[in-house]
């Protein structure tokens, strides 16, 4: 792939999907966790509403995954560091 076919693949995927920290990532992907437990064990049960939540949060840690990839992160080698 030549530099500027990349050029023109991330300003069509920035069109697509608007850029957030990956902090906004993690913090939606936990969130969406989070509402997944309420909705199994609120009252109601609700079974589907969970599984709705955790597809987001399965979403999102792919979002991150592909970030990690795009940067030239290995995963098995990579580690995250606390703030």
């Amino acid at each position: 792939m030549t530099q500027k076919s990349k050029a023109t693949a991330a300003k069509a995927q920035d069109k697509v999907m608007p850029t957030v920290t990956l902090s906004e990532l993690c913090g939606e992907a936990a969130d969406h966790v989070a509402r997944a437990r309420v909705a199994l064990f609120d009252e109601s049960g609700n079974a589907d509403r969970a599984l709705l939540h955790l597809d987001e949060a399965i979403f999102c840690l792919r979002r991150l995954l592909a970030h990690g990839r795009a940067s030239g992160i290995n995963g098995a080698g990579a580690k995250l560091r606390s703030a």
